[in-house]
């Protein structure tokens, strides 16, 4: 599992980056590179279950 691992790293970094964001755009990108992160590793897991 050390994709997942990596994936919800990243996701944990870009939501730290959303937080810190001085720019709305800004901060939305990171957003919604977090959640696109966390799905990917959410996926991961689901799919090891089978």
């Amino acid at each position: 599992m050390p994709d997942t691992t990596y994936l919800l790293e990243r996701s944990r970094q870009e939501a730290v980056r959303s937080i810190h964001a001085t720019h709305p755009a800004a901060a939305v990108v990171h957003q919604e590179l977090c959640l696109l992160y966390v799905g990917q590793a959410l996926a991961r897991l689901v799919r090891s279950r089978h």
